[in-house]
């Protein structure tokens, strides 16, 4: 099976694509800008960089939640993310929306979540 937790058990092993804190945040300005500095290397010198995809394990006034940000912040990420050549991306794009996958409908009482 091919999920999330997949996908960062594979960045993970990535050099410089992952990062990881325990460290509180507040989330209503202080994380956006912590992952600024780290995924983009700062605020205001240009051209920013890629940088990783980032786990916040602690989030002020949410106890039991993470926040993953920036995972999807590349054309590159993506393309090692979907086990392709991120030139490639559009295609598979495309070749989705013209087949797209029908839904599975299950009652309440069978939901995972």
């Amino acid at each position: 099976m091919y999920d999330l937790r997949k996908v960062l058990a594979e960045l993970k092993e990535m050099p410089g694509e992952y990062h990881e804190t325990d460290v509180a945040v507040d989330p209503h300005a202080e994380l956006s800008g912590v992952y600024r500095y780290i995924g983009a290397g700062g605020t205001v010198q240009r051209p920013t960089k890629e940088g990783p995809a980032m786990m916040f394990n602690n989030v002020k006034g949410f106890p039991a939640s993470r926040v993953l940000i920036g995972i999807i912040a590349s054309r590159e990420r993506v393309g090692k993310i979907l086990h392709h050549d991120p030139k490639h991306l559009g295609r598979l794009l495309k070749d989705a929306v013209q087949n797209p996958v029908k839904p599975v409908k299950v009652s309440k009482a069978e939901a995972p979540a």
